[in-house]
């Protein structure tokens, strides 16, 4: 990894860090974070519109394996602030069935990503000049809109279903959490 990502993605994490520790609501933590990690893309963003790619290597590498350590936070903190807003706040068994839900969400998008996700699991490196380089992007519609993704010079035809994997990643720890707080039970997901 450049020492200029190590940096930024080691002032992203102390930064969340802070965020979750400070006194307040959940739901101003949850914001303040998905704040700050808005704020480390961008700077992660200027330095790659600054700099570019000296090749195609070092392009696959970045949309591949530094990308997504920035844009999953944002992702995952969308997904916890949606489950602020909608989750049932007095009734615990549905607010059992709101995180179950939300765990089924989860293994629907593996189950429709299952190819992409396991390509990334297992290391496979064949179609990574396919999955994560510019020239020639078309991006698949579900990738327009997403926050972190409005600079098309900045997203690849595949680098948002990394970024979707490592939020979901966090987002299920999460909820497992929730649902252990419940006393309830959970299905293994992918």
């Amino acid at each position: 990894m450049s020492l200029h990502y190590h940096e930024h993605l080691s002032a992203l994490h102390a930064a969340l860090e802070e965020c979750q520790q400070n006194s307040g609501p959940e739901m101003s933590k949850v914001e303040s974070c998905f704040k700050c990690s808005l704020d480390h893309w961008a700077s992660v963003q200027k330095l790659v519109r600054i700099t570019d790619f000296g090749s195609p290597a070092e392009e696959i590498y970045f949309f591949r394996e530094i990308k997504h350590r920035f844009t999953s936070p944002i992702e995952y903190y969308t997904n916890r602030y949606h489950a602020l807003l909608f989750m049932p706040a007095e009734d615990s068994l549905e607010l059992m069935r709101f995180w179950k839900w939300e765990l089924r969400k989860i293994e629907q998008f593996y189950e429709n990503n299952a190819e992409f996700c396991r390509y990334i699991r297992e290391g496979a490196t064949d179609k990574d000049a396919e999955y994560f380089l510019r020239r020639g992007c078309r991006m698949p519609s579900e990738a327009y809109g997403q926050i972190h993704d409005l600079d098309p010079g900045l997203a690849t035809p595949w680098d948002h279903l990394l970024t979707i994997m490592g939020a979901y990643e966090m987002y299920r720890d999460y909820i497992r959490a929730e649902l252990r707080k419940l006393g309830g039970y959970f299905f293994l997901t992918k």
